[in-house]
C-alpha cells in the first residue's frame, strides 16, 4: 500500500502559498518532507498530511504577521509535539511559541497579559481534511 503523500505544488495551490515560499521553508529547515526528501531534479518532495497540517499552521501564522525567527520556533515546537498536528492544541505565539492541550491551560496563559496570538490546531486539522493527493 502506497503511502499518501503530497508534493509542494499541491500544498502550495491548497494553502494559496507561493511555491517558492514553500521552497524556501524547505531549504531553510522549516519544512520537512516525511515521505520522500528529493536527491535531486525529477524527483519531487513528498510531504505527508501531517507536513500538509503544518504548512497550514505556519502559513495561517505568517499570514497574520508572525516573524520568521518565531515561525521557525514553531516548527520546532510542532515536531516535538507531535500530537498537535493529530488532534486539537493551542498554539500560543508571544516573544515564544507555547503547544498546550488543555483550553484551561491556554486561559491562564492568555490572562497573564501581554498580546498573545491563539491559534487552533484544530483548525488546520479540519482544512487538511479535504485534500486529496493527485495521482
Amino acid at each position: 500500500m502506497e503511502t499518501e503523500s503530497f508534493t509542494l505544488p499541491e500544498l502550495s495551490k491548497a494553502f494559496d502559498v507561493h511555491y517558492r515560499t514553500l521552497h524556501s521553508w524547505v531549504e531553510r529547515g522549516l519544512l520537512d518532507p516525511g515521505v520522500h526528501r528529493s536527491r535531486g531534479t525529477g524527483t519531487p518532495n513528498r510531504f505527508s498530511r501531517k507536513d500538509a497540517v503544518m504548512v497550514c499552521i505556519l502559513s495561517e501564522l505568517r499570514d497574520a504577521g508572525v516573524k520568521f525567527d518565531l515561525l521557525t520556533q514553531a516548527a520546532e515546537r510542532l515536531r516535538k509535539t507531535d500530537s498537535a498536528l493529530e488532534g486539537e492544541a493551542f498554539m500560543l505565539v508571544n516573544g515564544d511559541v507555547r503547544i498546550v492541550f488543555d483550553s484551561d491551560d491556554a486561559a491562564s496563559a492568555l490572562k497573564r497579559g501581554g498580546l498573545t496570538l491563539a491559534y487552533n490546531t484544530g483548525a488546520a486539522l479540519e482544512r487538511c481534511e479535504v485534500l486529496t493527493p493527485e495521482p
